[in-house]
């Protein structure tokens, strides 16, 4: 079941209270019990959606009660409808969207901006009413364009809200698109769309799935579940006929049929999710979701704001004051009259302006725009963000831990050689077809070699076909196999008719302890061969070769006679596999065992293998053939690792193939250096080793991992071979606790065995093709499979990163300059050098547009892959904080010095102070060390628009502003003594960057500040 789910089945992003989601669980089986108490009671079999999960019909009941069958399927198009009308479609209710006017009103929460509307109000009025002189048909216009701005900056906020639910909305549109379940429908097994399923069909599970509705199991073989999500238990349940899965449960191993009896809201999970909505808990969305950084921003936003607020009061006192001062000088009364209203009113809507041009509300903002920009630019390279927040924690990727089949390799797997019966055939050339291959085999082999090879390789197999004999979905290495089957017997549904014709009997499933897997089965009439059909049970093995061979003890003649297993042979044998291995290749051992020599009936067949251990069925087998596999190199992976190292992140390969295997693909890659020898001088150094040795190096005799063996470990190691699903998860563990440095680990997986490892990394990988469990355990899926997507995404996540710092210090030198400026001219002239008008435009130019001009720069591989990782925990760097000062520093001088010879209110101070923020936002496109700010601004059309927008506004608000803005048109020698300011701003930032931050970094003995 290839389906992405989310972490709730609606919305990627929604967070559910754990003691709400207890409470739920406990409502849902309080529903079952009474549920089945009513089935139980009723005397006629008409079956209601919402009893169904009861469980007190037979399953083969339900079924025909669905107008289905347990085999089958449903069988008509007519019957698919007329069940989804009645029992409902396979979906949740979506998460809850907002309007624009919702927008508008959570934009308006805004303490600052409310004050702004009713001084605006206020403004309007008074200045209406009592207005003096020649300025009374014009003095209204002060408090409407307060308003007006108020109605641009409360517009800016809607919309880019607006904008960030639709992203986050075709989002999840991609992930119902990308999730697929199979199913058994007229007869034939299908691949469709999870909300095509409706109740009646029958699921198709295989370990790694996630169940996608409530459903009985028809059959099932070793077929185990975790639930956890229902139960609140993480232990895993056998599941036998009868048993119902519920929607969301996990196949831990096995595989089983199961009669889909509630889909959507009438699920179990569906009941949870609707019922914590009910609740109040489960209205989390995109747009509301905080991540760490956000989080962490909000707090800065918060501190400088208090500053702000603070700048603000002391200006609106200065200001009181002053202007009390000059009525009681002027008139000697201590109490102005009311016509000073308006006055004093424009005070306070300084002050208050002053206070929100000082509050830097765009710092989160800012982080929501990047997130926001990267995930879109990530989807459209086959990467979907299920968790928002690792979409900014993959910048602070210091360790990868990937899988090696799939992502390094192009999981394209092909047998390329064989020993089959003691006859070696290829190796196979890459301009060897499987045909050509089949073709010397079968000269090589009796009959009954070939036969007995191909049936037992065609049943000790999980692939699933449909009626035609089409392959519906299964492992590569598992295809690679029967695609050769099929050629060796001429004919390409060879293996669609063994399947047919021999009842399989009973399944050990392949596991990451057992390295192998095991099938019993019962040969018939099907098979020509009078020898053959003297065996009635047989038990086929294949899996890893040093496994399976330790399980032998025969191995088959050419001819078909078998032979004991001597030691000398099993020595020569473990040698040529081992050379097979040193050339990549995966090598799968085939082996049998004939459990029963009599004819028995079929029903003692299937009693037999009930009572049969797996340590029965695998002891004692006879060795029919070898295979190598191999899997090509991608073309890019070691360009990549090489990508990754330069950008100071350390690639593990952590796989469950053989040492020799894992460290040929290891050097031929590059995440081993070319000059190790082989396996074992990459053991005698610590860069590999196998999953064993590693437990006994970290592990303590409790089997807990000891941190302090751990670190003495992990940093030298390259390569972990022979790994279970709890070396991944341990060496994940270690590295994230690790105590010798800060570490953030990102772990890229495919298998359901993965998926413990995916959780506990702070980023989890996993790939498209990969199981519904590792999907579901990952914080990004990869739909394209290749390493190259995992670069991209910390390419990306540091660009969210420092897009964020180019604000952040674009921001802070805004707000400290303002504050600085505004009240220094307070106190010096007992005026506000900028009107609330002016300074709420600025207040639109260093909030809203420039978070979208600063926050959305693409990723660069020469900024984004530096040598060192993001660290979230240092956002501000001295670097920045050494631009920050210089810059303010720079700006105080300038506007201290206009203020000085043209007056405080002159309209070339304003002009001025708005161009020198114009241009630090250009400065601040780089927050490294690097001094071109020029580079790569035409790839930015947004940015150039904007910038350009902000310049056109402001050259109509000094020239053509008037009364409105209170400027008046400048001559063009004041506009280049302006300019001359905001230009000095970029060189001086070369200056800095180029000499005094080297100057400090080599004093500090690195050889960078950032």
């Amino acid at each position: 079941m290839r389906a992405i789910t989310s972490r709730s089945q609606s919305s990627l992003f929604v967070r559910v209270d754990a003691r709400e989601s207890r409470r739920v669980r406990s409502r849902i089986r309080n529903h079952s019990q009474r549920c089945q108490h009513r089935m139980r009671s009723r005397d006629d079999e008409d079956v209601d959606v919402g009893l169904t999960c009861a469980g007190a019909l037979d399953v083969d009941a339900l079924a025909s009660a669905f107008n289905s069958d347990c085999f089958a399927g449903i069988t008509s198009h007519a019957q698919v409808d007329a069940n989804r009308e009645r029992f409902g479609a396979n979906a949740t209710p979506a998460a809850k969207t907002y309007t624009a006017y919702d927008f508008v009103v959570r934009a308006l929460d805004d303490v600052t901006l409310r004050a702004l509307i009713v001084s605006g109000a206020l403004s309007l009025i008074l200045e209406g009413s009592f207005g003096a002189g020649d300025r009374t048909s014009v003095s209204w216009l002060n408090g409407a364009a307060i308003l007006l701005a108020v109605a641009v900056v409360v517009g800016v906020e809607t919309w880019n809200n607006l904008s960030k639910q639709r992203s986050f909305a075709a989002l999840n549109a991609r992930s119902d698109a990308e999730s697929v379940v199979s199913i058994t429908r007229f007869g034939s097994p299908r691949l469709l769309p999870r909300a095509e399923v409706v109740v009646g069909d029958v699921l198709n599970l295989d370990a790694g799935d996630v169940a996608c509705a409530d459903a009985r199991v028809i059959d099932s073989s070793a077929f185990m579940c975790d639930m956890s999500h229902i139960t609140g238990e993480s232990e895993e349940f056998p599941a036998s006929r009868d048993d119902v899965v519920y929607a969301g449960s996990r196949v831990t191993s096995g595989k089983g049929t199961a009669l889909v009896i509630a889909v959507g809201t009438n699920s179990t999970q569906g009941k949870i999710l609707q019922l914590t909505r009910e609740g109040g808990a489960g209205d989390g969305d995109a747009v509301n979701v905080e991540t760490p950084l956000q989080a962490r921003l909000a707090r800065l936003a918060v501190s400088i704001g208090r500053v702000g607020i603070g700048a603000a009061a002391l200006v609106g006192t200065i200001l009181a004051t002053s202007l009390t001062w000059e009525y009681y000088v002027t008139t000697g009364d201590v109490i102005p009259p009311i016509e000073s209203a308006v006055e004093y009113l424009d005070v306070v809507v300084t002050a208050i302006t002053i206070a929100v041009v000082s509050v830097p509300e765009g710092l989160p903002l800012a982080v929501t725009l990047a997130l926001a920009y990267s995930v879109r630019q990530m989807l459209t390279l086959d990467m979907l963000v299920r968790v928002l927040s690792s979409a900014e924690t993959a910048g602070e990727v210091t360790t990868v831990l990937t899988d090696k089949t799939g992502t390094l390799t192009r999981n394209e797997q092909r047998a390329r050689r064989a020993w089959i019966a003691g006859v070696d055939v290829g190796p196979l050339s890459d301009d060897d077809t499987d045909r050509t291959w089949a073709s010397a085999t079968t000269a090589s082999l009796s009959s009954r070699v070939s036969k007995l090879l191909s049936v037992a390789l065609s049943l000790n197999s999980t692939v699933q076909f449909d009626n035609q004999g089409r392959v519906i979905r299964g492992s590569k290495s598992e295809i690679a196999l029967l695609r050769f089957v099929n050629e060796l017997n001429d004919g390409e549904d060879f293996v669609h008719l063994v399947r047919k014709h021999f009842p399989l009997l009973r399944l050990y499933p392949f596991s990451a302890e057992r390295k192998r897997m095991c099938s019993v089965y019962t040969l018939s009439d099907a098979v020509e061969d009078a020898e053959m059909s003297d065996v009635v049970v047989r038990a086929c093995v294949k899996g890893a070769s040093q496994d399976v061979l330790a399980l032998c003890a025969e191995t088959l003649n050419p001819d078909g006679s078998r032979a004991v297993l001597t030691t000398p042979m099993r020595a020569a044998l473990a040698d040529k596999f081992l050379d097979w291995q040193r050339d990549a290749e995966r090598v799968l051992l085939v082996a049998y065992r004939d459990v029963e020599m009599d004819v028995v009936s079929s029903r003692d067949a299937r009693d037999m293998c009930q009572r049969l251990s797996v340590m029965d069925a695998e002891s004692n087998l006879c060795l029919v053939a070898a295979i190598g596999l191999s899997d090509p190199l991608r073309v890019e992976a070691r360009a990549c690792v090489a990508r990754a190292r330069a950008a100071g992140v350390d690639v593990k390969m952590v796989t469950g193939d053989s040492l020799t295997t894992a460290v040929a693909v290891a050097k031929r890659c590059g995440i081993l250096d070319e000059d190790t020898d082989d396996d074992s001088d990459a053991h005698a150094h610590a860069l590999a080793m196998t999953g064993e040795e590693f437990r006994a190096r970290v592990l303590t005799e409790d089997g807990e991992l000891d941190q302090g063996k751990f670190d003495a470990v992990w940093p030298k190691l390259r390569v972990l071979a022979r790994a279970s699903p709890k070396d991944k998860y341990a060496l994940t563990d270690g590295i994230r606790n690790s105590t010798s440095s800060r570490q953030v680990v990102a772990v890229v997986g495919d298998g359901s065995n993965d998926a413990p490892a995916l959780r506990r990394a702070n980023v989890g990988f996993a790939l498209g093709s990969g199981t519904d469990m590792a999907k579901e355990a990952s914080d990004i899926v990869i739909l394209r499979d290749d390493f190259t997507s995992v670069i991209d995404a910390i390419r990306y996540g540091r660009n969210v990163f420092q897009n964020i710092q180019k604000f952040v210090v674009f921001q802070l030198t805004a707000n400290i300059s303002t504050c600085v400026v505004s009240t220094g001219g307070a106190l010096a002239y007992a005026v506000s050098p900028f009107s609330a008008i002016q300074l709420l435009f600025v207040n639109l130019v260093i909030d809203s547009l420039a978070s979208l001009a600063l926050a959305t720069d693409a990723p660069t591989e020469d900024d984004a892959l530096h040598d060192a990782p993001a660290d979230a925990s240092a956002l501000i760097t001295p670097n920045m904080k050494l631009q920050i000062a210089t810059q303010v520093a720079y700006q105080c001088t300038c506007m201290t010095w206009l203020i000085n010879a043209y007056g405080p209110t002159d309209t070339i101070v304003y002009n001025a102070f708005v161009l020198m923020q114009l241009a630090n936002q250009l400065n601040c496109r780089k927050v490294s060390t690097e001094a071109n700010v020029f580079k790569g601004v035409g790839s930015n059309a947004l940015f150039v628009a904007l910038t350009s927008a902000e310049l056109a506004l402001h050259i109509v608000i000094v020239q053509r502003g008037g009364d409105v803005f209170q400027t008046s048109p400048l001559e063009w020698h004041e506009w280049l003594l302006a300019l001359a300011c905001a230009a000095g701003a970029i060189p001086l930032r070369v200056f800095v960057v180029t000499f005094v931050a080297s100057f400090w970094a080599s004093a500090r003995g690195t050889s960078r500040i950032f």
